[in-house]
């Protein structure tokens, strides 16, 4: 009603400073617009909270997407911190205040991240959430919660601990899947082991496989033997030749597959 625009449907109102005189305009409008309907105007001089989402998204390595979400009534849905994956006293204390919006940080490879501003004393939060569990299912405690005064310092502690614990519990929960189903098929009586679980036992394998070996190859991580190398390689080979489609298996793709589930 004062003349404040925003350029996406989930994204604040504002209002531009370039044309001084308009800007003034519009304030007084505000003003005006504040008293017929019988609220309050109050000014911050702190900055606009989806500004320091965008700046923590920016100083983090990677493309990632930010959305914010507004809650009118100072809620933050519960459905919302139950998806926190190591909320902490930090995070699970959030309710407790009036939360007015929360960022939500995504790469676009299953890395979500959860940003709030901690009313009592001006902080930003960010914990990250957890993965879907048709994608993959976690146990036990997740990375810690960041807690920074500003984007600069969050964005560093996110880049610095957040996100290699992150990685690390992605990769020992992937490597328990993988380990859990190899323990299943090496136990089961021959013939017993249904088709339809092996195949998703198989499929399981085939998606957490290569982060793991993108894992090991790493530089910061202790380098290979020669006999661990050669291991490693023939894994990929398999890998490489395994069928996406469970269902177009057949003959030597077959025999292929069997050689990577016995490996």
């Amino acid at each position: 009603m004062a003349g404040f625009t925003r350029k996406h449907q989930d994204d604040a109102h504002r209002l531009s400073l370039d044309d001084h005189a308009s800007a003034r305009e519009a304030l007084n409008r505000l003003h005006q617009t504040a008293q017929d309907c019988q609220t309050k105007v109050i000014t911050s001089e702190r900055p606009y909270f989806g500004d320091i989402a965008h700046a923590v998204a920016e100083a983090l390595p990677g493309q990632w997407e930010v959305s914010i979400e507004h809650y009118p009534d100072g809620a933050i849905p519960a459905d919302v911190l139950d998806w926190v994956w190591e909320a902490g006293p930090a995070l699970s204390t959030q309710p407790a205040y009036r939360t007015p919006g929360a960022a939500f940080l995504r790469d676009g490879g299953g890395t979500e991240l959860l940003l709030v501003e901690r009313p009592r004393d001006g902080r930003y939060l960010i914990g990250a959430l957890m993965p879907s569990p048709d994608h993959l299912h976690v146990v036990g405690a997740g990375p810690r919660t960041v807690s920074a005064a500003t984007a600069r310092e969050a964005a560093a502690d996110v880049r610095s601990r957040l996100l290699p614990e992150f990685e690390q519990l992605m990769h020992l929960s992937r490597l328990r899947e993988v380990q859990q189903d190899l323990d299943w098929v090496r136990g089961a009586e021959p013939g017993t082991v249904d088709a339809v679980e092996l195949d998703a036992a198989l499929d399981r394998f085939l998606t957490r496989a290569p982060y793991l070996l993108a894992a090991t190859r790493r530089a910061d991580i202790k380098p290979l033997d020669a006999s661990e190398t050669a291991v490693l390689i023939r894994f990929e080979a398999l890998l490489a030749r395994a069928p996406a489609d469970t269902d177009t298996r057949s003959g030597s793709e077959a025999d292929g597959m069997d050689e990577a589930l016995a490996l």
